[in-house]
């Protein structure tokens, strides 16, 4: 039996369409599919409205042996088999909900969108739910996580409608009462997540990416806001940070319904580091969180977790203190392989300078930073990222990161665009030289971040993933660091 097993009842297509949508004849609904390259005969077809060629893939589907076809949106052509369409994607999650049997469920779930912090908030609010209801389960970029031990990769941040509603159904029926979803703005853009039961989201961050696919930066922050808007409106808790101006602004209209936490007095939780960890503060009482990860964007997510447990989940904040403490580091977000050296996923101007702000604090000299910027994606991020990476690290390896169909030496003529000081970069295109070059550069009070990669297992070159490992790759640089030591 897979792990995908979900006990579904068959169901009549009359059913499922029932003040949601037309059809055009009855037939029984045995299982559903929104991927042809995997549809069995007998299977619907579920056709979503991003498929491209809509006419040829519902073809496709039916020479495959589809029993019927329900598409989002029209449908012009008469098929030889039963059809059905429903208006929007609002539809197809309730649709969804009453084909997997979750109209009613158990399982709470909550949604954290956010430019950085998504995937590291997503980590602690898991870890600590898992501690109080015994089992939770969070679903984003490091994949489907049941624990840490037990993760299957999706392949997006935010995976298909079908396959969300699928871990919903999956959740209820092995008793998991917390499912945490990182929502991205391309999963709010294409309705991903239409239809399920937030009962709380969390706005964690907001700066610049993913704006060659949205537009502007106004689309983007308006995609984050539609999500946060949804769930307010919905019920839901609604959870935000406070130190942006923009989210702030964006939440003027609901700011009194809006849990608050940030750095500054006046907020419904303030958090701060301090030597032993984390403290967080808020109109009644103070608390300490020791032996969590070491950085302040963990302590602020800390912060958005703590707020979460106790609007949905009914924690106090005391309470809180003691499932929050011993708290895993979450993968390639600032995580230690060695004293001296630390991996982070940061891609984005804003997340780099977090990374380095919170690094900084670790070193008691130099902070030298091992750092790219991918190919295909938005171009304007990467002089901004020079120049923080300029300002913030004392001595810089700029490599190769993701280059996809680029040319490196593209990629890096802009990031240069941004840096003033070339007595401070080192330009080493492979990225396993410029690893080995700055861990052979440390100093004993020294600290080294490799950013970019973080968890990532691949390196995306010309439409080939290949394997890699930056935490793998620092292991070899110690070890032969290690062995000339001793020499």
């Amino acid at each position: 039996m897979s792990e995908w097993d979900i006990q579904v009842q068959a169901k009549p297509l009359s059913d499922l369409m029932l003040g949601l949508g037309v059809y055009s004849q009855d037939t029984m609904i045995y299982h559903l599919c929104d991927d042809t390259r995997k549809l069995r005969f007998g299977d619907a077809f579920l056709c979503l409205p991003r498929v491209v060629n809509k006419e040829r893939m519902i073809q496709s589907a039916i020479d495959q042996g589809a029993n019927a076809v329900i598409v989002v949106g029209e449908l012009h052509d008469k098929l030889g088999v039963p059809s059905a369409c429903l208006p929007d994607m609002d539809a197809a999650g309730l649709m969804l909900r009453r084909w997997f049997e979750t109209e009613q469920t158990s399982v709470q779930c909550v949604g954290i969108t956010g430019t950085d912090g998504k995937t590291s908030t997503a980590w602690m609010l898991r870890e600590v739910l898992e501690k109080h209801l015994a089992a939770a389960w969070s679903v984003g970029t490091l994949g489907w996580m049941r624990n840490k031990e037990n993760t299957i990769d999706l392949g997006n941040t935010t995976p298909s409608l079908l396959r969300n509603h699928g871990l919903l159904a999956l959740a209820e029926q092995h008793g998991v009462r917390a499912l945490v979803f990182e929502v991205s703005s391309h999963g709010i853009a294409q309705a991903r997540i239409a239809g399920l039961p937030f009962v709380a989201a969390v706005w964690t961050t907001i700066g610049h990416d993913h704006l060659e696919d949205h537009g502007s930066y106004e689309n983007y922050l308006s995609m984050k806001h539609g999500f946060i808007q949804s769930v307010a409106q919905a019920g839901g808790v609604v959870v935000a940070n406070a130190d942006y101006a923009d989210i702030t602004q964006s939440l003027s209209a609901i700011q009194d319904d809006v849990l608050w936490y940030g750095t500054r007095g006046g907020v419904g939780l303030q958090w701060s580091v301090t030597d032993v960890g984390v403290q967080l503060r808020d109109k009644m009482q103070t608390i300490g969180l020791q032996h969590v990860p070491r950085a302040d964007f963990h302590a602020e997510n800390l912060a958005a977790v703590a707020l979460v447990m106790q609007a949905s989940f009914g924690v106090p904040l005391d309470r809180f203190a003691c499932l929050a403490g011993h708290m895993s580091t979450p993968r390639g977000r600032l995580e230690p392989v060695s004293d001296q050296v630390y991996i982070d996923y940061a891609h984005t101007a804003e997340g780099l300078q977090r990374c380095l702000l919170s690094a900084r604090k670790l070193t008691q000299d130099k902070l030298l930073l091992v750092f790219g910027c991918g190919g295909n994606r938005d171009k304007s991020k990467r002089p901004e990222m020079g120049a923080v990476a300029e300002k913030l690290a004392d001595e810089c390896w700029l490599t190769s990161d993701n280059p996809r169909d680029e040319q490196q030496k593209d990629i890096v003529a802009d990031v240069l665009a941004g840096m003033k000081r070339p007595e401070k970069i080192h330009v080493v295109e492979d990225r396993s030289q410029a690893i080995h070059q700055a861990v052979a550069a440390l100093l004993p009070q020294d600290v080294l971040v490799i950013a970019g990669k973080g968890h990532e297992p691949y390196m995306e070159v010309q439409g080939q993933r290949i394997p890699w490992s930056d935490q793998e790759e620092v292991c070899k640089a110690l070890a032969i660091r290690e062995a000339q030591a001793c020499v």
